[in-house]
């Protein structure tokens, strides 16, 4: 019951969130449409988080205290490069929530119990990058983006998610080892994400 009652706290927080998001955007007045080819872009990195989720899925989450550290490399990379080539507000909820329902498409089906856990590390990173001007060609935005998403996934995932559906309990210096190893990794991840982003958009402007 108690955990019921959090998990829909989470939800209504959320919401809260998401206002609080939309809310900046207008008054920072930087809310713009996405072009077809904006979008054509983060459907192909959406692609790209679900190929980078695949390891976790067939294995990669058994390898204790590593799994976190390894799974964050790529799916980091992979995201703030999307930050990098479409640098909107919308484009992280776009690129993790994407993911999230095109894994679940493919998987076992839709399942809405999921969707707070997405939105949420897509909303902390929307108000991260609104509140920062969206300069994601800061490295410190950069990182902080990446670690932000980091550890609202993991802290979510196994502080409130794991127990409320699955009824997985672990203690608190489990919790807190995956919390950091994930961010350990999201930092690497950032790093490497810095270094190609040149690299990548300007290959993206030669082929324009």
């Amino acid at each position: 019951m108690i955990l019921a009652w959090l998990y829909f706290t989470s939800v209504l927080g959320l919401l809260a969130a998401i206002g609080a998001a939309v809310f900046l955007g207008v008054r920072k007045r930087v809310i713009q449409p996405f072009t077809t080819l904006e979008l054509a872009t983060a459907a192909m990195l959406m692609c790209l988080l679900h190929v980078a989720v695949i390891p976790w899925q067939i294995g990669l989450a058994k390898i204790p205290g590593l799994d976190a550290l390894i799974f964050s490399i790529p799916y980091t990379v992979i995201f703030l490069l999307g930050l990098r080539l479409v640098p909107k507000p919308g484009m992280a909820m776009l690129l993790i929530f994407g993911q999230g329902i095109f894994g679940q498409l493919l998987g076992r089906g839709i399942n809405p119990a999921w969707w707070p856990y997405y939105l949420w590390c897509a909303v902390g990173v929307e108000i991260l990058l609104l509140l920062t001007g969206g300069r994601v060609k800061n490295f410190s935005v950069l990182l902080g983006a990446g670690m932000l998403r980091g550890l609202l996934a993991y802290a979510y995932m196994y502080l409130l998610l794991a127990p409320f559906l699955w009824r997985q309990y672990y203690a608190p210096w489990y919790v807190a080892m995956k919390i950091l190893m994930g961010m350990i990794g999201c930092a690497i991840g950032a790093m490497l994400a810095w270094k190609l982003a040149p690299i990548l958009e300007k290959a993206t402007r030669h082929a324009s």
